[in-house]
């Protein structure tokens, strides 16, 4: 590999951006089809229950309502919400956390080449999105507060002391915003063999529901033989792609519309 001399010129940040391809100036929320947990102690009914999803109604209802819905809870302080067991004894009965604080939207940053990586079934992984969905431009969602997720060994034993006493401080309740951005990696917590390590999605999570407007979007995305109705949908105010289709047709395509497009 070459390396640049010390006459080399300065580079800014956007040179060295354009010039990585592992990194995207967009972040990515993906939509999905099957089932979505409906926590009792979050939505204050009897019972867990469960929603049947379809990942073209929920982008719909995106476009419609200009706004994605934190409806899940995400992050390692799943695992310290209190829990009544039958027949045992109460589960993290000191902590002071809550589940409905750890509802969340996620984004990932992987770049537009790879996003199709994220459709496909992966070993580990529970979730199954669908080729539909929206890029913001990264700036518009740290304005709504989003933040990288904070990933750490879950082996690493001074991290987990440390996050394991927020979890039972009595000023818990001041930290809520950022407990959901908290994400273990490591061995499993329901003893299963192995080991969980999603770091590779590059996870970003809002702390809240996300409002937007189109200038907060870079594209959208969806499978090739509904771009015509999708951007119908939003008027005309940004486009869309397939991820799986020819990657040198669809960056042609955004390239047109999109300034940050490698």
């Amino acid at each position: 590999m070459q390396r640049q001399g010390s006459n080399s010129p300065t580079l800014t940040k956007d040179q060295v951006l354009a010039g990585r391809g592992d990194l995207s100036p967009f972040l990515v929320h993906l939509t999905r089809t099957g089932k979505v947990k409906l926590w009792a102690d979050i939505y204050e009914i009897e019972r867990d229950d469960f929603r049947t999803l379809s990942a073209k109604a929920c982008l719909e209802r995106i476009i419609e309502k200009s706004a994605i819905k934190a409806v899940s809870p995400f992050g390692y302080f799943q695992y310290k919400v209190p829990l009544a067991l039958p027949n045992q004894l109460p589960k993290n009965q000191d902590s002071k956390v809550k589940r409905a604080w750890l509802r969340s939207v996620c984004f990932t940053e992987t770049p537009i080449d790879h996003v199709h990586f994220q459709m496909q079934k992966i070993e580990g992984r529970s979730l199954s999105f669908q080729p539909y969905g929206l890029a913001f431009f990264e700036a518009a969602i740290r304005r709504k507060c989003g933040n990288p997720v904070f990933y750490f060994d879950v082996g690493n034993s001074l991290t987990r002391a440390s996050l394991d006493a927020m979890a039972i401080s009595g000023d818990c309740e001041k930290y809520q915003k950022i407990l959901p951005l908290y994400q273990s990696f490591g061995r499993r917590f329901d003893g299963k063999p192995g080991e969980i390590d999603f770091r590779w999605e590059r996870e970003w999570r809002v702390a809240n529901d996300v409002s937007f407007t189109a200038a907060d979007v870079a594209f959208g995305i969806c499978p090739a033989d509904e771009i015509p109705y999708f951007e119908n949908l939003v008027g005309q105010k940004f486009r869309f792609v397939d991820p799986r289709d020819d990657m040198v047709a669809v960056k042609n395509k955004l390239r047109q519309y999109v300034p940050g497009i490698k």
